[in-house]
């Protein structure tokens, strides 16, 4: 078989950036070395998170938080809202759920 051309392939659509995500289980665990590093406020018993200043855009919904966090973010799914609303946290300046 012969080949004649450019080596590879360009993909029809650009590839997006979709940023980075994080998940609640990530964020629980992100939560405690954060604080100790001291890049986490404390806001009464909550704790406050800018995850956008952080480098992440998304938060997901996989896993669990116990802790009340005040969370700063662009887009967060429904099942993320919700576990953290349960937890005693918010969501603050986010694009709504989707």
């Amino acid at each position: 078989m012969h080949y004649e051309g450019k080596k590879g392939f360009t993909p029809v659509s650009p590839v997006k950036d979709e940023g980075r995500t994080l998940n609640i289980i990530q964020l629980s665990e992100l939560v405690d070395r954060l604080t100790l590093q001291s890049k986490a406020e404390m806001a009464g018993e909550k704790i406050v998170v800018d995850l956008k200043q952080l480098g992440f855009r998304k938060l997901l919904g996989a896993g669990s938080i116990t802790r009340p966090v005040q969370v700063r973010i662009d887009e967060c799914s429904e099942a993320a809202a919700k576990k953290l609303k349960e937890a005693g946290g918010e969501l603050v300046n986010t694009v709504p759920p989707k």
